[in-house]
């Protein structure tokens, strides 16, 4: 009974993981790198909860039988445990290289060559005192190479929160405090767990992290463009819906749209007119790097940017910065087109009821200087 009372939580833990693991194959697009490390995640994480509870029930004289069983159950679970570290670290590079043109390098034969110590010690254990040892009398213990384990599953959180840190600015806040947890409370997890080895808080941890990870997943989801990474209508409507009104006296919304679109897509195919799209996004990004903005894709060729706390000669700025943008890619690129764009700047007054007349203005202001254009 008490050892069923020990793995109760992690029994519960794996029904989680199984129903988080299930929905999440059905509902990610399981083409896009990053979602299959996160299924990988997800999946050996339950293994080694699975592992790690029949570690346990098969362990004492009375199961002496299964002795085999067990020594190889430690050995898979052992082999297991950091490569999960290891695969956050993949998934933390694929999400912030997620809609960059150059994917971000690294040294693959380093990081693996920690995966291969720790696994040549828990193969030693079979029959020796590797990673841990299973004693005559089928009782668990730890080996005398078992600092190996820690030493690179700690190893690892720290590179991955130096990674975050040191492209914290590729990160949004929510998307900072969601990876940083996901490496700081399994670090403190194992620490509790070495001094307390009865207490199973590693796995039971991650499983947690990694449910509040897949929400946060599908709520990126819902409310970023899949094509330039920007946000889309539905985030700018939900913002719109839950905006303080008394901060409207400082927002200033920019209505941008892409000059003789429909002729790229018409002359050179819907594929040109999508990399026109997220170039247009890009140099977007490149342009406005003022704090409190959110730049939307609202569909097609229309592009939404919401500047809080900005005086106005900070936003006209950006919007010259963006124009010197596009005539310098114009130039560089030599595309059988030149990428051009009419905007429309608006602000708050007191005149103004809700947010939607803001755009409603900066709208008719886009239209009307794309219509003085008309033949030029």
């Amino acid at each position: 009974m008490n050892v069923l009372l020990q793995v109760q939580i992690n029994i519960v833990s794996s029904i989680l993981a199984v129903i988080i693991l299930g929905h999440a194959y059905f509902n990610m697009n399981r083409k896009k790198i990053r979602n299959k490390i996160f299924l990988w995640i997800l999946a050996l994480t339950l293994l080694t909860l699975i592992l790690e509870t029949f570690s346990i029930l098969l362990d004492g004289p009375e199961m002496r039988p299964y002795i085999t069983l067990h020594k190889l159950v430690n050995i898979l679970g052992f082999s297991i445990a950091p490569v999960i570290p290891f695969l956050g670290y993949m998934f933390s590079k694929e999400w912030v290289s997620r809609y960059q043109k150059e994917k971000i390098k690294s040294n693959y034969l380093l990081f693996t060559l920690p995966l291969v110590i720790n696994l040549i010690g828990a193969l030693l254990s079979y029959k020796g005192n590797g990673l841990f040892h299973i004693t005559g009398t089928n009782t668990y213990e730890r080996g005398t190479l078992f600092f190996i384990l820690p030493t690179i599953t700690y190893i690892y959180f720290s590179y991955n929160l130096y990674f975050i840190y040191k492209l914290r600015r590729k990160f949004s806040s929510s998307e900072l405090v969601i990876f940083s947890t996901f490496y700081i409370v399994p670090a403190i997890s194992i620490y509790i767990q070495l001094e307390y080895a009865s207490y199973l808080t590693i796995w039971n941890s991650l499983t947690i992290i990694l449910v509040f990870a897949y929400m946060f997943i599908l709520n990126e989801q819902a409310y970023r463009d899949s094509l330039t990474g920007l946000e889309n209508r539905l985030s700018y409507e939900h913002y719109a819906q839950n905006i303080n009104k008394k901060r409207l006296q400082k927002l200033f919304i920019v209505y941008l749209d892409i000059d003789e679109f429909k002729m790229i897509n018409d002359q050179f195919g819907h594929l040109e007119g999508d990399e026109a799209i997220k170039i247009f996004a890009d140099l977007l990004v490149e342009s406005f790097r003022v704090k409190h903005k959110r730049l939307i894709r609202l569909g097609g060729d229309e592009f939404l940017i919401l500047l809080n706390a900005q005086k106005q000669e900070q936003v006209e700025a950006c919007i010259q910065l963006l124009i010197q943008q596009v005539e310098t890619y114009n130039t560089r690129a030599m595309k059988p087109y030149r990428l051009k764009f009419s905007f429309g700047l608006a602000g708050y007054t007191k005149a103004v009821d809700c947010i939607h007349q803001i755009l409603e203005t900066a709208d008719q202001a886009m239209y009307a200087q794309k219509q003085s254009r008309k033949g030029y």
